[in-house]
């Protein structure tokens, strides 16, 4: 066989797995001569030929990249069920493989708020009464607005230009007239409308003071609703429901996330006139972390956040004494992970 010589021009790459398929560009300024090759016999010619290819070949073919998500630094306030918002929105995050860092919980929800102001974290979750007091300094219900869009606005107004809130959970703690299901079933009522439409119905069991509290309380109630008992049995508030439950009384008042409230033997009225102002539960970040994959992560761990959800989460963390991070982990499925 012949022997010759020849230049060849090719283009620098990176080689995969040590080797490259051909030469996809051509250079001027890098050139390599090829080696003679004596083969003796076609087999050597083919194998030489082989190496000729391989050694004289480039690849265009990259490594792949990994690009990895963006850091959110997360805290909270130092009460458990704000550790726990915190570690729900994280752990949701989390489970989407964005990276997310935890700072020491804050004394107040003011001292939080100035760090997510500052930029110092990123991520928290907060109630809407809340940010309206740290916001506005709306503390009465007077300075409160009673539903949910309408707080909304009022914070917005407020609300830092770096700071975004993303879409509210319908999940709450706030003050409710509950009733035995006996009762309900037997009178036909749902709402707090359909107890004023009966009144003298009812007896109640209430903590002292229940005739002047505010926003929920026995002159509130008939004002709004022109809801009348029967009669009010003084009761503190962690016997009201073992009061109704146990027959001393139709209906009591109580808080909505109160795990108690959960039971088939008991209903909470819809406060369908909103006599009691909304308190939900929401995401606040900075406007750098708010991108569409974070929303849409945050909306989706939102939207499971339902009252009854709340009620589930607050019986393991009081009741069960679970931690802030392993009940978040039962409700984000990340548990084993």
């Amino acid at each position: 066989s012949a022997c010759r010589s020849h230049d060849r021009h090719f283009a620098r790459g990176r080689w995969r797995h040590g080797w490259a398929a051909r030469a996809t560009a051509l250079t001027n300024s890098d050139r390599l001569r090829s080696c003679v090759v004596r083969a003796s016999s076609t087999l050597k010619l083919s194998v030489a030929s082989m190496v000729l290819l391989v050694a004289c070949g480039d690849s265009s073919a990259t490594e792949p990249t990994v690009v990895l998500k963006p850091k959110i630094t997360i805290s909270s306030t130092t009460d458990p069920v704000s550790q726990m918002l915190a570690e729900i929105y994280g752990q949701s995050l989390e489970k989407a493989e964005f990276r997310v860092a935890r700072k020491k919980a804050f004394a107040t929800s003011e001292e939080l708020f100035a760090a997510m102001a500052s930029g110092d974290v990123q991520l928290t979750g907060m109630t809407t009464q809340e940010l309206l007091a740290v916001t506005a300094g709306s503390t009465t219900s007077d300075d409160v607005p009673n539903t949910t869009g309408l707080q909304a606005e009022a914070i917005n107004k407020v609300l830092p230009d770096n700071l975004v809130m993303g879409s509210p959970t319908t999940a709450e703690d706030k003050a409710v007239v509950f009733c035995a299901t006996t009762f309900t079933d037997a009178n036909t009522i749902a709402t707090l409308t359909d107890l004023g439409a009966k009144p003298g119905t009812a007896t109640l069991a209430a903590p002292e003071g229940f005739e002047t509290a505010t926003p929920l309380g026995g002159a509130g109630l008939n004002d709004t609703y022109q809801v009348e008992f029967k009669s009010i049995v003084p009761t503190s508030a962690d016997k009201v429901v073992e009061a109704v439950n146990a027959g001393t009384a139709d209906c009591g008042v109580g808080r909505s996330a109160d795990p108690a409230l959960s039971s088939a033997t008991l209903r909470v009225l819809q406060d369908d006139k909103a006599l009691v102002h909304t308190d939900v539960i929401l995401p606040l970040m900075s406007a750098e972390t708010g991108s569409i994959d974070v929303l849409s992560v945050l909306d989706s761990a939102s939207a499971r956040l339902t009252t009854e959800a709340l009620r589930t989460l607050m019986a393991s963390l009081r009741i069960d004494g679970a931690t802030p991070e392993l009940v978040a982990l039962d409700f984000t499925g990340n548990a084993g992970t």
